[in-house]
């Protein structure tokens, strides 16, 4: 890996010092049709691509429209319903979502990086970098609250950097406009204001806003923008603090700092990662060193991608948490890799850096192709595509059972929200539904008088145990057929179906370890 010390006397306005204040660039010509280009492309794969569980679940939530829930904050709930509303409840809709959004937040880092660094090369190379990278090109076709952060943090940085350049105006107030909006889209966002706290106490440029009132001016707007998230909380028991804090399995599930490390090797490509690294010891180096552009891009990332580290030696930390701080570090490598021609770069360095974007290119265009290629290579347990693959087909047939089998007025019913958000998609939410563990969304949902006395037929996923004894809450228990999921002639996944004759009305409490009848 290179090491630092890579600029010459021809580029030192470029890699040291903040560039001159100048009018906006306008963006190129070649950026926007690049970027157009991208998104046909998942435009293309938005209605092909069948919804993943926690998609199908998303879309759930765009149906009780609400200033929070349990695990996140609103707002692709909020953008989903919107797309939805516009194009009809279908995979396209729900993926249109994503894919504009990745558009929208590479314009962003174009206009962050010309900024910050002065230079359209490392503009155009960030926008290149950011799309190949696999975790965020993934999240142009994955409708998850990565989405909407992806961007409100790009604006974040982007309106921070242009207030802190300039005397006056209202660039704080739209810097904590976007804040808002990306602590409305994540919680993730709260490492913002850590990294820009760190950033003007660290630049001594800069250090002076903090005895400003502008900057507290935005962190209020930020709060205004938030509180109907904390106003939720606080009529909900806090229930999202608490699950955050205590609830996730994740934190139960111990330490995974080695697993962490691998999905990180994955998710930003395994010769590209170093580089993503390296760029970021880089622009924290020449930031001590005077220089408050790069201090911003170090700062911009450092505190959550440190944070979440630190998090993978105490629990399970999964491999996407830390990805919005490596935005920033895009920006850096990009401006690293453009601020000497290609021509003067040694060959093993040039074979490196080729090396790595390839790498990047193979992972992103494998988990593009992930739906065709793993039904054909792999046996139906380690394939992921079997988790959404064939639901509107059994949905349907789940449904006809159902209305044969019921001796009154009935629901459907499960002790996992992948199943049931995945069987609500398919039949357009026409039935009442409910996870009856009363522990997930669906318990803030559910209105368990209207189901007393129904007939439940419970969908159990037949490679899971059953985490709930039926037994408990209804008068009797029925095992029912069970339906096959068959794809090529082979059976790759089977749903048992279990009648809970006359059920009580309220959530069944876990026992512990599955059952089974």
């Amino acid at each position: 890996m290179p090491a630092d010390g890579l600029a010459t006397p021809n580029v030192v306005v470029a890699v040291h010092g903040p560039p001159a204040m100048t009018a906006p660039h306008r963006l190129s010509y070649g950026a926007i049709i690049g970027i157009a280009l991208i998104t046909l492309v998942r435009l293309a794969l938005a209605g092909h691509v069948p919804l993943g569980d926690d998609e199908t679940f998303y879309w759930e939530w765009s149906r009780h429209l609400a200033p929070g829930y349990l695990d996140q904050p609103p707002a692709i709930a909020w953008l989903i319903r919107a797309s939805t509303a516009m194009f009809g409840g279908t995979p396209f809709a729900v993926h249109l979502v994503p894919a504009v959004l990745l558009a929208c937040t590479s314009l962003a880092l174009w206009a962050l990086a010309r900024e910050v660094l002065g230079r359209d090369d490392a503009a155009a190379a960030t926008v290149g970098l950011f799309n190949v990278i696999p975790v965020f090109a993934a999240g142009g076709l994955l409708a998850a609250p990565d989405a909407p952060l992806g961007l409100a943090w790009a604006m974040t940085l982007l309106w921070t950097w242009r207030a802190a350049r300039r005397r006056g105006g209202p660039g704080w107030v739209y810097a904590g406009i976007w804040l808002g909006l990306a602590l409305e889209s994540k919680y993730t966002a709260a490492a913002l204001p850590v990294s820009i706290c760190l950033w003007l106490a660290a630049s001594s440029q800069h250090r002076f806003w903090l005895r400003r009132p502008e900057p507290y001016a935005g962190a209020a707007v930020a709060a205004l923008v938030f509180a109907p998230v904390v106003w939720w909380n606080a009529t909900h028991h806090w229930a999202s603090l608490h699950y955050a804090v205590t609830g996730r399995s994740a934190w139960s599930a111990g330490p995974n700092a080695p697993v962490f490390l691998g999905l990180e090797l994955v998710y930003f490509a395994p010769l590209l990662f170093p580089w993503l690294v390296w760029a970021v010891v880089v622009a924290a180096r020449r930031g001590l060193a005077g220089d408050p552009a790069w201090l911003f891009l170090a700062a911009s990332g450092v505190p959550l991608i440190a944070g979440v580290f630190a998090a993978s030696a105490v629990g399970a930390a999964k491999g996407h948490w830390a990805a919005p701080g490596y935005v920033t570090a895009t920006v850096a490598l990009a401006a690293l890799l453009t601020e000497r021609p290609w021509a003067m770069r040694g060959r093993f360095w040039r074979f490196g850096v080729t090396a790595a974007v390839a790498s990047a290119l193979v992972v992103t265009g494998l988990a593009h192709a992930l739906p065709e290629l793993s039904p054909r290579l792999l046996p139906p347990r380690l394939d992921p595509t079997v988790d959404y693959y064939g639901w509107p087909v059994t949905a349907r047939t789940i449904a006809a059972l159902a209305r044969r089998g019921a001796h009154r007025p009935y629901f459907f019913m499960s002790d996992r929200y992948q199943v049931l958000a995945q069987f609500d998609f398919s039949t357009g939410g026409r039935y009442p539904t409910a996870t009856v563990t009363g522990t997930d969304q669906y318990a803030v949902w559910t209105r368990w008088s209207e189901l007393r006395g129904r007939d439940g037929l419970f969908i159990q996923d037949a490679r899971y145990p059953r985490r709930v004894d039926l037994g408990q809450g209804c008068r009797s228990v029925e095992r029912g057929p069970s339906v096959p999921v068959v794809r090529n002639g082979v059976v790759v996944r089977t749903f048992d179906l279990v009648w809970c004759r006359s059920f009580e009305g309220r959530p069944i409490a876990r026992p512990g370890p599955g059952v089974r009848d």
